[in-house]
């Protein structure tokens, strides 16, 4: 989606200015995680250090044998249990995954996305307020706060207190945006079947542990970060103008550059900016070419904490 000036209301702007947003996701998969070796048995198969977590929630991936990510991953470690939250569309993917992976007598999983709901108490009010009971921080989202997975009868007391004591509805297109401004990846955008890690910077968000020992694709994620280098780089781009559409090819010198995956009209950098996987060469500064526009490379120029 492209997200235009008109997509976020005035409400939204002085809510994340200075008050709280609530976001209600729909298009994610939900995962819980139990039994005695749950923390050592995940570790075993994501790209971060679940064992060493002492935040209550973490940001990572699954990836392939190869090394390329199947999907991103939000994980919060509560009492007795671990839930994941990822994009519905990785939701198969993982459940084979878990099957053929996770020992039943260690670890049990289950797919709670039909009982439970994910909901985001974001900007400065949310963020400067007492973790709620059962919540935890918010990461990797663009937006600092917290986050929950209530039973479904449960969301909805919460949504209803939370829109009384004063908080507003988070439009897709502010969570789009705010994803962009903190350089977070997208399933099916910035990041596909033939992404690493490092491609995608998800080493930069925290995602990745080149310390903690094996894991599924670490051989790959390692031998990158160590001995070698990415093929492709995630950046910030500043667009000469709205683009009609997304993603395009760029350019440049009439060579293959890359794509844009994402644009966005952005208040902090008063014009429109994206994100773009460029190829390794492409410098910052460099002006590229894209459906009819001038693309300029802002590299790790990041608008928002992630």
């Amino acid at each position: 989606m492209i997200v235009r000036p008109a997509d976020i209301g005035d409400a939204e702007r002085a809510a994340l200015a200075g008050g709280t947003l609530l976001a209600e996701r729909a298009d994610v998969a939900r995962f819980e995680l139990t039994g005695t070796q749950r923390v050592a048995c995940l570790q075993g198969i994501v790209t971060c250090d679940v064992a060493r977590s002492t935040g209550g929630s973490l940001f990572g991936a699954l990836l392939t044998n190869k090394g390329m990510i199947v999907a991103p991953l939000w994980i919060a470690l509560l009492d007795g249990a671990i839930r994941l939250e990822a994009p519905a569309a990785a939701a198969p993917a993982l459940a084979e995954t878990f099957a053929r992976t996770l020992p039943p007598r260690l670890c049990r999983w289950r797919d709670v996305t039909a009982e439970t709901a994910s909901l985001g108490f974001y900007g400065p009010g949310a963020a400067a307020a007492a973790r709620p009971a059962g919540a935890w921080p918010a990461r990797a989202r663009g937006l600092a706060g917290w986050e929950t997975q209530p039973a479904v009868g449960e969301a909805d007391a919460l949504v209803e207190r939370a829109l009384s004591a004063g908080a507003v509805r988070a439009s897709a297109a502010l969570l789009e945006r705010s994803r962009i401004e903190a350089g977070v990846p997208r399933l099916g955008l910035e990041i596909d079947d033939r992404t690493l890690p490092q491609e995608a910077r998800l080493d930069a968000l925290d995602g990745v542990s080149y310390s903690k020992g094996c894991y599924v694709g670490q051989e790959t994620v390692a031998r990158v970060h160590f001995r070698g280098h990415a093929n492709r780089r995630l950046v910030s781009v500043d667009l000469a103008a709205e683009p009609d559409a997304v993603p395009f090819d760029l350019a440049q010198d009439e060579k293959a550059a890359g794509r844009l995956t994402s644009a966005a009209w952005s208040e902090a950098a008063r014009g429109w900016i994206g994100l773009a996987v460029v190829r390794r060469g492409v410098d910052d500064g460099a002006e590229l070419d894209g459906a009819g526009l001038v693309i300029t490379v802002r590299g790790e120029r990041w608008l928002r904490p992630a």
